[in-house]
């Protein structure tokens, strides 16, 4: 084979592969071309410091250092009503020995309508809901359910008297007197008691107090002072689940048959006179 024939056939070789290699990019999909996300834009939040309760601070508490702290807050959803660090810087000083007036729930802002100030007159005025009275009478460890009465709770109060009753039965004349006791207020809420209660180590289970004061309408303080000169008091506590429920009676004996016909007791619920007739044999 010459030399011409060679070059020849190397070059329809070279020419052959060149088409295919273009034949073969001809026949391929284009590239996709991904557009680059742009970068995220980051905007920075501004906080500041507001007061808020560290715990829950039940209505006629007294504020202490434990009870409030400092915590971030976005700056765009502070109201006025807040205590802000840059504005008060103090103001955890400034409220402390303040009287709770309203509930705050922990991790709520400490709102100053909700608060009394140490000093300011009206303290117990300002637990009272409107049209209510505080209206004071006299306890003793005999009447006060032990001891473990304390502001906030609610109470039923007994009232225990003496009627007299004149036997009729072949005795006639002869005079015997017997106690009869009705519940005359329900669910009453207790404001203040100067007592304490603590399960500390430093201090025993309870101190005993000599007076309770209980939130009442104007007619109902008129009635309790009332009662308090027919006889003797007693409080009985209410527990905090199902105040208003009643359970069944596991008195072994029938009250009534213990009272005689005599007289007429009126009982007071919900400032509405009520009269309850004095039966016996």
């Amino acid at each position: 084979m010459d030399t011409k024939r060679l070059i020849l056939i190397a070059g329809l070789g070279v020419a052959a592969l060149v088409v295919f290699t273009q034949a073969k990019k001809l026949g391929a999909p284009a590239p996709v071309v991904t557009a680059k996300a742009p970068a995220p834009i980051i905007q920075k939040v501004e906080y500041v410091k507001v007061l808020v309760a560290a715990k829950n601070l039940p209505l006629g508490s007294r504020l202490n250092e434990a009870a409030f702290e400092w915590k971030q807050w976005p700056a765009e959803a502070v109201s006025p009503a807040f205590i802000s660090n840059d504005l008060r810087p103090n103001a955890d000083a400034e409220l402390l020995n303040a009287i709770v007036r309203s509930p705050i729930v922990e991790g709520e802002p400490i709102n100053e309508g909700k608060l009394v100030k140490s000093g300011e007159s009206g303290v117990l005025a300002a637990l009272l809901r409107p049209g209510m009275r505080a209206v004071t009478t006299r306890i003793s460890v005999d009447t006060a359910a032990g001891g473990f009465i304390q502001p906030g709770d609610r109470v039923d109060v007994i009232l225990t008297q003496s009627v007299q009753r004149t036997r009729t039965d072949g005795n006639q004349g002869a005079n015997q007197r017997i106690y009869i006791s009705d519940t005359v207020f329900e669910n009453v809420h207790v404001l203040a008691i100067d007592q304490t209660f603590s399960t500390s180590a430093e201090s025993g289970a309870s101190k005993i107090g000599s007076t309770a004061t209980f939130e009442m309408s104007q007619k109902d303080a008129e009635l309790l002072q009332q009662a308090v000169a027919k006889g003797d008091l007693t409080l009985t506590l209410r527990g905090i689940r199902n105040s208003r429920a009643t359970a069944p009676t596991t008195a072994t004996f029938d009250k009534e048959e213990t009272e005689e016909k005599q007289s007429i007791l009126t009982v007071y619920r919900g400032g509405q006179p009520q009269q309850v007739a004095i039966r016996g044999k």
